[in-house]
């Protein structure tokens, strides 16, 4: 890997588009340890999720695009328990401008012979 980096070609590329390599020392987890939790809150919802099994690529964007959701819904702000407290700061609010998780405002009423039919 060390030599691909080092090829000149990919060296010009990285010139070309002001790309600078971070390195973050062996065995120094305070280096980065932000984004190292969130590699690891990955991992662990991936583990929780699929187990052992196998995925195709198309499965594992779907599995991933949710669990990017949830991570991104987290609060980062006090939760209160009180109903008519605002909503919790999120990084989607930085995002999208509202949880990710959210759920519908509206609630949908389903006629019951419909609602019977889904269930038999």
């Amino acid at each position: 890997m060390w030599k691909v980096l080092n090829h000149a070609d990919v060296k010009n590329f990285y010139s070309a588009h002001s790309i600078k390599w971070n390195y973050i020392i062996e065995r120094a987890a305070w280096w980065g340890g932000f984004y190292e939790r969130m590699v690891r809150s990955v991992k662990v919802a991936l583990r929780k999720t699929l187990g052992k099994s196998s995925l195709t690529t198309e499965q594992l964007s779907t599995v991933l695009t949710e669990i990017e959701g949830m991570i991104n819904s987290r609060p980062i702000t006090y939760v209160g328990s009180e109903t008519e407290e605002p909503i919790p700061l999120t990084p989607a609010h930085f995002i999208i401008g509202k949880r990710i998780t959210s759920l519908p405002p509206v609630r949908l009423h389903l006629d019951s012979n419909l609602y019977q039919k889904m269930l038999n």
